[in-house]
């Protein structure tokens, strides 16, 4: 006997929820870019102006890191095929990983294959079940996953609100405290109150760990980052940071004490067990920290654009917030509307995708708009001349 059986999805549920993402204008696709020049890029055939990378100082595209991963590649290949304490540590791991800690003025420096791992691994390594987290509540995503997955008590303080962070320390009992933080918070653009932050470690007798993502290469007078900015370096005590953006090339890294690189090298699980860097990416990243300490001019030319761009925007009306960095946030609110903004500012040729929840809470949605040094006035003054055309 035959029996008809009606054919049901196991992943009808998977459907329901993507539909409940596009009902509330939370669903996304990729963007396939082709011929890549670093600001500009075609999308669907069309020349399109990207303000929305993070490749500050336009490095990625630079003739010198892309001529020194040509030269290695030729000799080391694609990929390396092993993690770092099997057989995927070659001289150009090491290389970079003193060039790091030389930049930075520090001991000794570790590679990850991400900042993403960085940060999991640093966290989740360091932190153990009696000690304390405290965590800006804009921290990135990666800091907040690894916050959670370690073992310590998590408290979260609201953005930059430090008397609030005060007052958890202050009636702590934890023998280990752990102040976690970005520099530069990669949705708002706005910088961590550093110095006050330094105060109140050095009170509290509390460990701080600084995520520099946005900040190397584009601040202090050397590129090294809010740190420098803030005259602070010396009292960092765990240094995080990419090199995917101002650097050009990919991976993330740790900086600090000795001791602390030998102790992450032998717990954290997120480079214990994940595959090197390919040695080619290294060498790019090598000379993406040379060019940052010989061509102050690309640092000078990014905040020109900064400065341009942010003062020609608040001109239109567009809901801008404040902020001191390469990322000008403008935000609307609602999600569709900026996602309408997004597509006519598509429709005339410049890419600054909607960012809604959960990058950013619900009702916060925006348009992250970022600025490069490969930047043109011409790019700037045409997006201007769009915004206007959008708001009048």
């Amino acid at each position: 006997m035959l029996f008809c059986m009606k054919t049901v999805s196991a992943f009808d549920w998977v459907n329901q929820e993507l539909e409940i993402l596009k009902n509330q204008n939370l669903y996304r696709q990729f963007r396939i870019l082709e011929n890549i020049k670093a600001t500009h890029a075609d999308i669907n055939g069309k020349n399109t102006v990207l303000f929305c990378g993070n490749d500050y100082l336009g490095l990625s595209r630079h003739p010198k890191l892309m001529e020194a991963a040509r030269k290695v590649i030729t000799e080391y290949g694609v990929g390396t095929g092993s993690a770092r304490l099997i057989s995927g540590t070659t001289t150009w791991h090491s290389a970079l990983e003193n060039r790091i800690a030389t930049f930075l003025g520090k001991e000794k420096a570790l590679l990850f294959s991400s900042g993403y791992l960085a940060n999991l691994g640093t966290l989740t390594a360091l932190i153990k079940k009696d000690d304390l987290i405290l965590l800006d509540k804009l921290s990135h995503a990666s800091l907040i996953d690894a916050a959670q997955y370690s073992k310590g008590k998590l408290r979260i303080f609201p953005h930059g609100n430090l008397s609030y962070l005060e007052k958890i320390l202050k009636a702590s009992k934890e023998k280990r405290k752990w102040i976690v933080t970005d520099s530069v918070f990669s949705m708002d653009g706005d910088l961590v109150q550093l110095d006050q932050l330094i105060d109140l470690k050095n009170r509290y007798d509390a460990y701080l760990v600084l995520d520099e993502a946005h900040g190397t290469g584009v601040f202090g007078k050397n590129g090294k980052g809010v740190s420098e900015y803030f005259e602070v370096m010396n009292q960092i005590d765990i240094h995080i940071g990419t090199l995917s953006k101002a650097v050009g090339s990919f991976g993330g890294f740790v900086a600090g004490s000795s001791e602390l690189i030998d102790y992450l090298m032998n717990h954290a699980r997120s480079f214990i067990f994940e595959t090197a860097l390919p040695p080619s990416i290294c060498a790019a990243a090598i000379s993406g920290f040379d060019l940052i300490e010989e061509e102050p001019e690309l640092r000078n030319r990014l905040w020109k654009n900064v400065r341009l761009l942010r003062s020609k925007l608040e001109e239109t009306g567009a809901p801008l917030l404040p902020g001191e960095s390469p990322i000008l946030p403008v935000v609307f609110g609602d999600e569709k509307k900026t996602l309408d903004i997004a597509e006519m500012l598509m429709k005339n040729g410049f890419l600054i995708p909607a960012v809604r929840y959960p990058t950013v809470p619900k009702g916060k949605a925006r348009l992250r708009i970022t600025v490069s040094a490969a930047h043109k006035e011409d790019d700037i003054d045409r997006l201007i001349n769009v915004v206007k055309q959008i708001f009048s």
